[in-house]
């Protein structure tokens, strides 16, 4: 009886629980590599989906029902910590729901066809065994992986006929197979061919005899064909022969040498070419004599890309007879039905069959239409819907309804999402899911917002006990400062030296361009902008730079529209890579090279080799020379659009269903010839006046031909021309251009701050009041300017502005202030610290991987549970980034501190480390519960678009693993030999590298935006190990002094 109450008093110890939960966040994490390196089947078969991972969820559920009873929950002062750790169980309830009693797959329909069949997102492995009067099927769910394959893979399924036992077990596993033919001395003639169809390249291998279709042609083989419009390939003395009733054209790949077999010429059959016939063209892979059909693995796959065929080798036994068979299907989320495989042992018939399965349904879906809506002028889908009717004969409904991205159709127990289409946009691709637990999960999410809130306002809470928490203030002078700071070219300039052709260049006018810049321009995605936000985009990519010889964007790229021949001369297309600065033959300490020298003196363009191999390359093999080429052809043909006009699409075609906008050079050649003709006058007439303001200083002519331009396109393109307030605020927005210029101001007003509290800690009796003052004031303007911004960010793109990394880095710096203001009367550490983050965060977004672009977004996007799921959690990072530094500033003051000495300086930097640890732990709580509340409203995003509120995607995931990690940092408080205000400062610190790691790890080194190939080893930037260098350091100085009273 003791062992079992000391067992159960182990299981729902602390202890435990905070062992579980640093294992199961360990856990998730590694199986997010596994996922990168061997695919997403291989992470839940060795982690999400084994049934060890099962147990630790069980046990961490235990755990928490037993410290429920142990701290009494339920008592009045706890209400709110009860209501949040019982939604767990909810939410666990919910899962488990899920996980065993859910399904979910794919339904295709073509337009003018009906459904009621789902293929299954499972990978099921069917038997069936028949010995003619009686027949057994059984039916297993199978995960399997490219790791320890004969460990996580080995399974035995038996079932019992006449008496006998039936086994089917594991042999081996070809994560990626295909069907090809091998030499047999007893088999038959067999062809392997490609044919090249309307809709897409079919593969088939033929046997002696077979034909096939394709529209009115028919080929055939070995079987002599009477009719017009044939190709037949026959065998003869061990030779393959070809010949048709229509001249064959074929094309030798090895060779690119083409030639023509006259009609009805029997010619010998080659391998190789690529054949056309009567319009259809086929390529013969492989021919034998003799041969059969065998599965073999596929080299050279892709381990992280889904939908292709695997296959499955298992052996089975009857009656002492074993015999091994491969079954050719696909794996989890491959979507594709096995091929039956049908052998006889003894009197027993047995067919198997590998991968998904058809799910029938008790009604249908007929699609009526499907529409893809794009932005205007663009070929980008805004929106995408079909138009469906669902029959439902047994119930005797019918009824018409449109699904399309956040609006889905729920009927029968079933939900269906708008997933995909085909490529001819004549067919639909819905996302079905049967979900029996999301009603609880929904109810343990609600619970969890409300309890997690509550707990917030709870003056019984650990949180309300900090916020009443009194400390000796150190530097109160600073805090009352601060709050009262709150409360406020003839000649050929190949011929010329550049300095003379920068002096031709700066020939254009300034107040000239800014008009120019006023200009609306639509850009690819269907966007119009002012012509001045083109040009700041057009320096961003190619130059990194916004200005050049004191000349602005807008007369930057004004003068290479009109004056081409120069600034094709001039040095202005930023290169690093020095192979590349080598092939374009340019000094390697240039930063930036001109345009003409991508190209020889014969007019060859130097890097294009380098550009075709690198596109030939799969992205996640490209190595940094292949990124750097491809960057650099890029900003040529960017320039180039530049040169000759095609990046300006100012013209509106009146009337356009789409409302595309066109370039001049575009919109001469396809408007109507009454309209290019007015386009055609206007060009000419501005660069004429151009020219005049450029040769006399006159530009007053220009000026009136852009105005005659505008006029123009307020006419023909009234239905989308934007207000001249909106147009006046983004050049207004790109004028101050605010975000980057805040980067300093924060800096500056965050170590001034920091130095002022260090000075005033070593030498108490300065008067820091004035610079204080100022310091604060500073900080304050700024976020009040940066608040702005984001709002005219927010009305000029028509989306909240977190939509994309750049806009996400920007909100949390803008959130890491505020949280420095919340807490600006509790700490002035909390002060300087978010003005030091903050810029840091505006200095990451301003770097050259992050794009500033206003763009549009893709209409999964468009969903206001994202907008609200990406502000909770993007709010989450200010406050933890906020504990992070303050843990920092702990250690540092852990150095500085003698606690040999008493006197009245030690004294106050024992207060000041706790202070800064109880602000600390309040912006932990409050971060951590903003990322949990987050985390799970990302959850209903994904449910509401698409179906599948948790998959075990390496974003959420990663953001479970933060969860995780500061609920362990939370609660060791409760385990006496862990409380303590040194290891807590050490841990809030080591704990937001889980944040770096969901916020940019994910992005660049896991599946994310940047995904590198299976097995190469992923580049760690210089900084990390600095930065866990320095953490190291400063641990190991502070951790002498560590012991002082806890909070």
């Amino acid at each position: 009886m003791r062992f079992f109450r000391e067992l159960l008093d182990s299981l729902i110890s602390i202890e435990f629980m905070l062992l579980l939960t640093v294992l199961f966040a360990f856990s998730i994490g590694f199986a997010t590599f596994i996922e990168n390196d061997f695919g997403s089947e291989t992470a839940w078969a060795v982690v999400y989906g084994a049934r060890w991972f099962e147990i630790l969820w069980i046990l961490l559920a235990v755990n928490l029902v037993g410290n429920i009873v142990k701290y009494k929950m339920w008592k009045p002062r706890k209400i709110p910590a009860f209501i949040f750790h019982v939604s767990f169980l909810v939410i666990f309830l919910g899962a488990a729901l899920t996980r065993y009693a859910g399904y979910e797959g794919v339904m295709h329909i073509r337009e003018g066809s009906s459904s009621n069949e789902i293929i299954s997102s499972d990978a099921f492995l069917y038997i069936k065994a028949d010995d003619g009067e009686s027949s057994v099927e059984r039916e297993k769910k199978v995960l399997l992986s490219v790791l320890a394959k004969s460990i996580v893979n080995r399974f035995e399924e038996s079932i019992d006929i006449n008496g006998k036992k039936l086994t089917v077990r594991y042999v081996d596993y070809y994560p990626f197979a295909e069907k090809k033919i091998v030499q047999a001395e007893d088999g038959k003639p067999l062809i392997s061919a490609v044919f090249m169809t309307d809709q897409q390249p079919v593969s088939k291998i033929l046997e002696y005899g077979d034909v096939f279709r394709s529209g009115k042609l028919i080929f055939s083989f070995g079987n002599p064909v009477q009719q017009d419009g044939y190709v037949y390939i026959y065998l003869k003395n061990q030779k393959f022969y070809i010949r048709s009733d229509k001249d064959i054209e074929y094309f030798e790949m090895k060779t690119q040498k083409t030639g023509k077999i006259p009609s009805q010429k029997d010619t010998v059959l080659e391998t190789g070419r690529m054949y056309s016939v009567g319009g259809l063209n086929f390529v013969i892979r492989d021919v034998v004599a003799s041969g059969k059909v065998d599965i073999t693995p596929k080299k050279d796959s892709n381990l992280k890309v889904s939908g292709n065929k695997s296959a499955l080798i298992v052996e089975v036994e009857y009656d002492g007879i074993k015999k091994t068979v491969k079954l050719l299907g696909g794996g989890m989320r491959a979507n594709i039905v096995g091929e039956p495989v049908k052998l006889k042992i003894k009197d027993i018939n047995i067919e198997l069959r590998w991968g998904a399965k058809l799910i029938k349904l008790p009604f249908e879906i007929y699609l009526k239409d499907f529409v893809v809506e794009k932005y205007p002028g663009s070929m980008q889908p805004s929106s995408y819907e079909s138009d469906v009717i669902v029959k439902d004969p047994v119930n005797k409904k019918e009824f018409e309804y449109k699904i399309y991205m956040n609006h889905t159709l729920e009927y029968g127990g079933y939900k269906f999402f708008q997933s995909s289409y085909d490529p001819d946009e004549k067919g639909t691709i819905l996302s079905v899911n049967h979900d029996p637990g999301k009603i609880p999960t929904y109810i343990g999410y609600t619970l969890l917002a409300l309890g997690l809130f509550l707990n917030l306002l709870n003056p019984y809470s650990r949180f309300g006990k900090l916020a009443r928490l009194k400390v000796d203030k150190i530097v109160t002078g600073l805090l009352l400062l601060f709050i009262t700071g709150y409360a406020v070219a003839e000649e050929n300039p190949r011929n010329m030296p550049l300095e003379k052709i920068i002096q031709e260049v700066k020939k254009i006018n300034k107040e000239h361009a800014d008009r120019f810049g006023t200009l609306i321009t639509q850009s690819f995605d269907g966007r119009l902008e002012p012509v001045d936000t083109l040009s700041i985009e057009v320096m961003n990519k190619i130059s990194k730079r916004r200005s050049f010889f004191g000349l602005d964007h807008n007369q930057i790229v004004l003068g290479m529209l009109v004056l081409p021949r120069y600034w094709q001369m001039i040095p202005v297309i930023k290169v690093s890579h020095p192979a590349v600065k080598k092939i374009l033959g340019i000094p390697m300490e240039d930063k930036y090279f001109p345009f003409y020298k991508a190209f020889d003196d014969e007019g060859n363009y130097k890097l294009y080799e380098a550009v075709e191999l690198a596109r030939r390359k799969k992205p996640a093999q490209r190595n940094q020379f292949d990124k750097e080429v491809l960057k650099i052809d890029e900003r040529l043909n960017i320039m180039y659009m530049v040169f000759t006009g095609e990046l300006f699409r100012i013209f509106p075609l009146k009337g356009d269903p789409n409302h595309t906008w066109y370039s001049p050079k575009s919109a001469v050649e396809k408007f109507p010839k009454e309209e290019a003709e007015k386009v055609r006058l206007f060009l000419v007439g501005y660069f004429a006046s151009v020219e005049k303001g450029i040769k006399d200083g006159d530009w007053s002519l220009a000026d009136k031909v852009l105005e005659k331009i505008r006029e123009y396109q307020k006419i023909n393109g009234a239905e989308i021309y934007p207000s001249e307030t909106k147009i006046k605020l983004e050049i207004l927005y790109n004028k101050l251009n605010i975000f980057e210029r805040l980067i300093f101001v924060y800096l500056f007003a965050g170590f001034t701050l920091l130095g002022l509290i260090f000075a005033k800690l070593i030498k108490p009796s300065l008067n820091l009041k004035m610079p204080t003052v100022v310091a604060v004031s500073i900080l304050v303007i700024g976020f009040l300017l940066h608040t702005f911004n984001l709002g005219l960010r927010w009305y000029l793109s028509g989306h909240a502005p977190w939509s994309n990394g750049y806009e996400s880095m920007i909100y949390i710096a803008w959130t890491i202030v505020l949280a420095g203001i919340i807490f600006a009367r509790q700490s002035p550490f909390a002060v300087a610290s978010t003005g030091i983050l903050a810029g840091i965060t505006l200095f990451v977004a301003h770097l050259s991987w992050m794009d500033p672009q206003i763009t549009t977004i893709v209409p999964v996007l468009k969903s206001y549970w994202l907008t609200i799921h990406v502000s909770v959690i993007t709010a989450s990072y200010g406050f933890l980034g906020l504990s992070a530094l303050l843990g920092l500033i702990s250690l540092v003051l852990f150095i500085i501190r003698n606690p040999k000495k008493q006197d009245e300086k030690q004294r106050q930097i024992e207060i000041s480390i706790l202070e800064a640890t109880r602000i600390n732990e309040m912006s932990m709580i409050l971060g951590l519960s903003l990322l949990t509340v987050g985390n799970f409203l990302g959850g209903v995003w994904a449910n509401e678009s698409w179906g599948r509120y948790w998959g075990w995607d390496p974003k959420e995931t990663w953001a479970l693993v933060t969860i995780l990690v500061y609920t362990a940092v939370i609660h060791t408080r409760l385990v006496p030999y862990l409380r303590s205000t040194y290891l807590f400062a050490v841990l809030s610190v080591i704990s937001f590298f889980s944040v770096l790691m969901t916020y940019f790890g994910v992005n660049f080194y896991l599946s994310g935006l940047h995904s590198y190939a299976a097995g190469d080893p992923v580049p760690i930037p210089t900084w990390v190990y600095w930065a866990v260098g320095i953490v190291f350091l400063l641990i190991v100085l502070a951790f002498r002094n560590r012991k002082i009273k806890t909070i």
